[in-house]
């Protein structure tokens, strides 16, 4: 074997086993949360076991074509836990439902069938494994402007750490799945690029993430908070009285600092209270009242000429999909449905 092959090898399988191994920690270790590490943990071994197979097709030519469209079907499952594993991360309150199976239904039937060795060769070439890629970025984007999205909606500002890890690890996703598509394209550049790629993104993400500590839970964020329980108390009082008085929730533009400012407090005690006292984040706290206000207006008679998108907008809400979404969640009900039981 070439010296030249012989790096290639040490660096793509060390990268590989370095997968696996933080895969299978992170497995271990959220297996009982589900947490959005757990979601990591599966991820990063299938992208481990997808790995070595290139590295095994590369270096041994005559690889059973099964176990190469194994590989491939393996790909399909890649974006959707991307995609998932971004909505966890950001979402503490994300929870899965019997719908979100529908995304693995490309994995399971490529897996299917390949395993019965039922999609040929020339299928592969011609469509399946375009397909293959081309879903994988479609999730990449999907998570993305999930994530952008939230940022522009938010009323808490993402923690720094937090909110770089999510681009860097974009970043790193990227780059992976380029250097595996342009192979495609011409063979614009060797296959072994990818299993290459994979160990130079994620070493440096690993050790990013050691240093920077962006998979620890945010929950543990309040614990050398300053606040006493009277000090809660009242804060959490106060709070309640600017809401219900002055209605600050009405300004679409209201942010955590700038509510804090009007209480006097800092944006931390801010957030720690609406956490620990109401159990949701600050965006679901403004919601739940901006939600109130909508159901007075949508269920008294003299404002059943005014539309329901006037009504979202003039509650607080910046959009009628936040106000759909944010109301169905609180009432049960479309603001539709919800408007035509009160007024029937």
């Amino acid at each position: 074997m070439l010296v030249e092959h012989i790096i290639i090898l040490a660096l793509s399988g060390f990268g590989v086993f370095h997968g696996l191994s933080l895969g299978i920690y992170l497995i271990y270790t959220e297996a009982r949360k589900r947490s959005a590490n757990f979601t990591l943990g599966i991820l990063l071994v299938l992208m481990g076991i997808r790995i070595s197979k290139s590295i095994f097709l590369y270096f041994m030519a005559d690889l059973d074509y099964v176990f190469i469209t194994l590989g491939l079907s393996l790909v399909l499952s890649f974006g959707p836990l991307f995609y998932f594993y971004v909505r966890q991360y950001i979402d503490e309150n994300f929870s899965f439902s019997r719908y979100h199976i529908l995304h693995a239904i490309p994995f399971l039937l490529f897996f299917g069938l390949n395993s019965f060795n039922l999609l040929s060769r020339e299928f592969y070439l011609a469509f399946g494994i375009y397909f293959i890629y081309l879903h994988f970025l479609a999730y990449i984007i999907f998570a993305f402007f999930y994530q952008k999205r939230w940022y522009v909606s938010s009323t808490e500002s993402p923690e720094p750490v937090r909110k770089s890890w999510l681009l860097l690890i974009h970043v790193g996703i990227i780059v992976i799945w380029i250097s595996y598509f342009m192979f495609l394209l011409d063979e614009l550049v060797p296959y072994i690029m990818g299993p290459v790629t994979y160990s130079l993104v994620i070493y440096p993400l690993s050790i990013w993430a050691f240093i920077k500590k962006p998979l620890n839970r945010p929950e543990q964020k309040y614990q050398s908070s300053s606040l006493d329980e009277n000090n809660t108390r009242q804060l959490t009082s106060k709070l309640t009285s600017c809401m219900e008085n002055e209605h600050p929730y009405l300004n679409a533009d209201l942010k955590l600092p700038e509510l804090a400012d009007m209480l006097k407090v800092t944006p931390h005690m801010l957030s720690q209270v609406v956490n620990q006292e109401f159990g949701i984040n600050f965006q679901q706290y403004l919601n739940s009242y901006r939600v109130r206000h909508a159901m007075e207006k949508l269920s008294a008679e003299k404002f059943s000429h005014l539309t329901i998108s006037s009504i979202a907008l003039d509650s607080g809400f910046n959009s009628l999909s936040a106000f759909n979404a944010a109301f169905k969640k609180e009432a049960g009900l479309t603001p539709s449905q919800y408007r035509k039981s009160a007024l029937s």
